[in-house]
């Protein structure tokens, strides 16, 4: 199943979209992915027939199975994979939030962390210029979270719950992973 949910570049873009809708019909899915009515029609009954949709009044519902985390998760990553470099000026970089879990949204931000050495009014500046890159890339609102070994021990012993969710919901995308530093 998943080989055919992913086989071609206007399958993907037809997944990324519905998937992060709560419904869609064929012709607001062609015009938003820019692929023609008939494909994707095949390609939503498909989805259908699979368990991932179900058809009602025309409009294709995206029922919260378990693969579609997963199946975000991985469009995520792919659309990042590129866009997230390691910059020169950091030692990692990642993400975290609902994109890293798969669970976004058209009204999610994208939570990215950088690991510097030592944070200055340069390391805000550059960070402001990735989030400006990736915004565009992703259509979407970019929130960088700068963190110094210093600042992760301090989560560590001071904001336990905000650590947690940090280090079990996160992805490394480039470089050393603050968990580790």
């Amino acid at each position: 199943m998943l080989s055919e949910i992913f086989k071609t570049e206007e399958r993907i873009r037809i997944l990324r979209h519905i998937s992060l809708r709560q419904s869609a019909t064929v012709g607001t899915v062609a015009l938003a992915t820019g692929v023609s009515k008939g494909l994707v029609s095949g390609y939503l009954n498909m989805l259908a027939r699979e368990g991932l949709l179900r058809l009602e009044n025309r409009a294709f519902h995206r029922d919260d199975t378990p693969l579609w985390p997963a199946i975000k998760r991985l469009l995520n990553l792919d659309l990042l994979k590129d866009t997230i470099v390691l910059p020169e000026w950091a030692r990692g970089v990642g993400i975290y939030g609902s994109w890293a879990g798969g669970t976004n949204t058209t009204e999610s931000d994208l939570d990215l962390w950088v690991l510097v050495d030592t944070a200055s009014s340069d390391t805000e500046i550059r960070a402001a210029e990735l989030e400006g890159t990736l915004a565009m890339h992703t259509r979407c609102e970019v929130n960088t979270l700068i963190l110094t070994p210093d600042r992760v021990r301090h989560l560590r012993e001071h904001d336990r719950p905000f650590y947690t969710a940090l280090t079990t919901g996160h992805v490394t995308m480039e470089g050393v992973d603050f968990a580790t530093a």
